[in-house]
C-alpha cells in the first residue's frame, strides 16, 4: 500500500487528506494499513488527489 508514502511525500497531514476525501481520519488510517474494503470510486479519488494512479497506489508490489 503506497497511499501513506505518497501522502507523506506530498507533505499532506492525515487529517487534512481525510477532510479532502470526505472520509474520517480513522478510515484513512485503515486504508493506509490495507485494512479497509475500499471502493473503486474512492481509490480513484485518492489517486487524483495524490497525482498518481490507482495501480501505483493500490496494486504495486513496491
Amino acid at each position: 500500500m503506497n497511499v501513506k508514502l505518497k501522502r507523506i511525500e506530498k507533505g499532506i497531514k492525515q487529517q487534512d487528506f481525510a477532510k479532502t476525501l470526505g472520509i474520517s481520519k480513522a478510515t484513512l488510517v485503515k486504508i493506509e494499513k490495507g485494512e479497509y474494503d475500499i471502493r473503486l470510486s474512492l481509490m480513484k479519488k485518492i489517486a487524483v488527489a495524490l497525482d498518481s494512479t490507482v495501480e501505483e497506489l493500490f496494486f504495486s508490489e513496491e
